[in-house]
């Protein structure tokens, strides 16, 4: 038997994406920013996929100096990977002391489409009501999170002269080892230069060539331990230049091998694939591991 359903519901989604409304227009508090995309599915619950294909989650470190290129990297990667069946989460974090710590400023969910089998038991005006929304909620999405990096990176201050970024990884991967999506990802925006009370990646305000055994029994002495769930891990802006204006723009390469030596071995530790260090910059394309999201339609097509 087919079902049938009225018209309002997705009329009403529609309206407030195609309205261009923010995520906070759905609720209010921490429940907008958790469901910050309006669902296709309010009128076919019964037929909305269950779990997420993939689950991104993205973090932004506030400490470090990102120039227009890195941004625009950013943006770009992201808005990529954000396609039907994935959960988007922004997130930024700073130092402890300066009281910015990790905080989730938006997550949502783009859902999938009806599978096959489920579309026999839909009319097909529900089923081109159904699929237009999606394809809206696709465009809305990533209106949205383009939205959710540029807050970001409107609160960007390298002057912070505390970066607790082990600290916060630690915090991070609690919340992406409970997430629901098959395949994990995180993007990490930051220079991945550690000054906080655990250690300090700097020696006369220059990147110094740190020692990875040494720094990784630093780590562990403080406890800092994390736990990602084979969640595959991508680097942005590692290495660079904390302020504009320090007329420091040379690192050494020995320097950042050593830099990245210590992270892949720490994330390694932490259940997590480091799939690409930045140095600042990524060398490859940030894909999707599982076929069916890889194969999504072309950032072009939004």
């Amino acid at each position: 038997m087919m079902r049938t359903l009225t018209t309002s519901a997705c009329a009403l989604t529609l309206w407030l994406m195609l309205a261009g409304l923010p995520a906070a227009a759905a609720g209010s508090g921490s429940a907008a920013r958790t469901n910050a995309i309006p669902t296709c599915y309010e009128q076919l619950r019964e037929y909305a996929p269950v779990a997420d294909r993939g689950d991104l989650t993205v973090v932004i470190d506030q400490t470090a100096y990102l120039d227009t290129r890195l941004r625009d990297i950013v943006q770009e990667t992201v808005a990529r990977l954000v396609q039907p069946g994935t959960r988007v989460s922004i997130a930024t974090f700073s130092g402890y002391l300066q009281g910015r710590y990790l905080d989730v400023l938006f997550s949502g969910r783009v859902e999938a489409p009806l599978a096959g089998a489920q579309r026999d038991f839909v009319s097909k005006r529900d089923l081109r009501q159904n699929d237009a929304c999606l394809a809206d909620q696709l465009v809305y999405a990533r209106r949205m999170v383009a939205r959710g990096l540029a807050s970001a990176f409107s609160g960007i201050d390298p002057n912070v002269e505390r970066s607790d970024i082990l600290a916060a990884l630690q915090d991070l991967g609690r919340r992406v080892s409970d997430a629901r999506g098959a395949n994990r990802m995180v993007i990490v925006v930051s220079d991945m230069l550690e000054n906080s009370s655990i250690t300090s990646f700097y020696q006369s305000n220059h990147l110094r060539r740190v020692d990875p055994d040494v720094e990784l029994r630093k780590v562990a002495t403080a406890g800092i331990k994390a736990g990602f769930h084979g969640a595959r891990v991508v680097v942005i802006g590692a290495g660079g230049v904390s302020s504009a204006a320090s007329g420091q723009s040379y690192r050494d390469p020995r320097a950042m091998l050593a830099l990245e030596a210590f992270w892949r071995r720490w994330f390694e530790a932490s259940q997590a694939e480091l799939v690409e260090f930045g140095k600042p910059t990524p060398l490859v394309d940030i894909v999707w591991d599982d076929p069916i999201l890889a194969a999504a339609a072309p950032l072009g097509a939004q």
